[in-house]
């Protein structure tokens, strides 16, 4: 049968040459149809020339297979490559090598393709020859660079996070970067395989805050919190966790976590608090040493000085009334005597009543206020519209005196920088809340002004409230005025 399929093929090739038979012609058209027709380039090769091409390595080359023919087969290969391509393939030649080989090639139009070939000895029209196989993998090559591209600029970016950053996987370290030795003393190869827990206290904790993170994260895509951690050496830190989870849901229990040391910032943050209260506590000692000197000093000026001017005034009087042929000097000089007495007399009840108001102190919170509203009126010519609604006996002392204190401050900042025509005063308890709001119609102060440090009318308006729980809420519109909301809780008492 099948000497008489070959004598078919010879009848029906009678063009053929006559060196060959209908047999070699069979083969060759049979192996020409397989290699064209696999989703390789095939060649083979006789003394470093190329006996035959198929279509996919005329494609990858850009050369048709009369011109490959007249060249030599390295020609194609990268000037680079070619040492290396030479040895790859004479060691798979002589089966000292199994494993396909990479090299570049450079198409006829000047792009650069990657290879990967494989050869194999034959015997070829009676000769030793080359078969090789060869596929593009250029797009692949380029996935592949762009992958590790993208693998090494994820390692960047996550080396150079400051925090330490870990991926788990059912509470199992798969990666870790190197800011995990300064954080928790670590190598990050040191961590991979190994459970999460070595980060903390102890078993018990561990479990809590796995727990915690992990209920969380089912139902949100990240979570912060502040934890206790251990380090390697032993030591305790404070570590403020951030945690993502990695997918939509929480498949396999993946997460990733950044660890940030933040126990020298506590104890920074501590330590200023700490000074921040004391600098406080010693300006309310001060604020309550100087209202005492000013109350002391108050009475002093009202008793002695109030008494010896009255007496001198008392004296002048029965002068004038003693001497009632005097001159015209004397009397006009007796005259000056008591007017400079009397001036005095109003100057020594003015300073003490801006040392001290004794109405503060005999009558109480309000009606100081009431007096003061009048002074500011009479010495600016400014109407001020004021209310006070206000049970004083909710009112202790002291907190009365940082009231009226504030109130005063506002005032003065009123007649310094506001250029107002009008101010009104509200003073009011608002179910368990004492509000002070005084407010102007001049230029408005500035968000400059407000948070400038120098200011230190401000500053003393604040540190009047803070010990009491209370907030001062400073807000300007330009020429359309300035107001100070005071809010401080009657029931709190002072903080201590």
């Amino acid at each position: 049968m099948k000497k008489k399929l070959i004598q078919a093929i010879a009848a029906a090739n009678k063009d053929a040459s006559p060196n060959r038979t209908a047999l070699d012609t069979t083969e060759d058209e049979l192996y020409k149809t397989l290699a064209n027709n696999l989703q390789l380039g095939v060649y083979i090769a006789v003394d470093k020339r190329l006996q035959f091409t198929n279509f996919h390595l005329q494609e990858y080359t850009g050369y048709s297979r009369t011109e490959m023919m007249d060249m030599d087969p390295l020609d194609l290969v990268h000037p680079e490559d070619r040492d290396r391509t030479v040895t790859d393939a004479v060691h798979m030649l002589k089966g000292l090598r199994f494993s396909p080989y990479e090299y570049r090639l450079i198409s006829k139009d000047g792009q650069v393709r990657w290879i990967l070939e494989t050869v194999v000895p034959i015997m070829f029209k009676g000769k030793k020859a080359v078969l090789g196989n060869s596929i593009d993998i250029t797009e692949y090559k380029s996935a592949k660079m762009s992958l590790q591209e993208f693998d090494a600029l994820k390692a960047s970016i996550l080396d150079a996070i400051p925090q330490a950053v870990v991926g788990l996987e059912n509470r199992r370290i798969n990666f870790a970067n190197t800011a995990v030795e300064e954080v928790f003393g670590w190598k990050p190869e040191e961590l991979i395989g190994k459970s999460v827990t070595l980060f903390y206290r102890n078993e018990k904790e561990a479990e809590q805050i796995g727990s915690h993170f992990y209920s969380t994260l089912e139902h949100q895509r990240t979570f912060v919190s502040e934890f206790n951690c251990r380090r390697k050496d032993g030591r305790d830190i404070l570590c403020r966790m951030r945690s993502a989870r990695i997918g939509e849901a929480l498949k396999q229990r993946r997460i990733v976590i950044t660890y940030e040391d933040i126990t020298d910032q506590r104890m920074a943050e501590q330590e200023l608090a700490n000074s921040r209260e004391k600098l406080r506590n010693l300006s309310l000692h001060l604020q309550s040493v100087r209202e005492k000197e000013s109350t002391r000093i108050a009475r002093e000026i009202h008793d002695e000085l109030g008494q010896s001017l009255t007496a001198l005034q008392m004296d002048l009087a029965w002068l004038s009334v003693s001497i009632p042929q005097a001159g015209p000097a004397l009397t006009a000089k007796i005259q000056r005597m008591k007017n400079v007495v009397d001036s005095t007399i109003e100057s020594v009840h003015r300073i003490s009543t801006e040392l001290r108001p004794i109405l503060l102190d005999d009558l109480g919170l309000i009606a100081a206020m009431e007096w003061q509203v009048g002074e500011f009126q009479e010495r600016t010519h400014i109407p001020c519209d004021s209310r006070f609604d206000l049970k004083e006996s909710i009112v202790e002392k002291d907190l009365a005196t940082a009231i009226f204190r504030i109130f005063q401050e506002t005032l003065t900042n009123i007649v310094r920088h506001a250029h107002a025509t009008h101010v009104r005063v509200r003073l009011l308890q608002k179910g368990n809340e004492l509000r002070l709001d005084v407010s102007d119609n001049g230029i408005g102060i500035t968000e400059k002004d407000i948070d400038n440090p120098a200011s230190f009318g401000l500053v003393g308006i604040r540190e009047r409230v803070n010990p009491w729980g209370g907030t001062v809420d400073i807000t300007g519109k330009p020429y359309k005025g300035t107001k100070v909301g005071v809010r401080i809780p009657i029931r709190s008492g002072r903080k201590t």
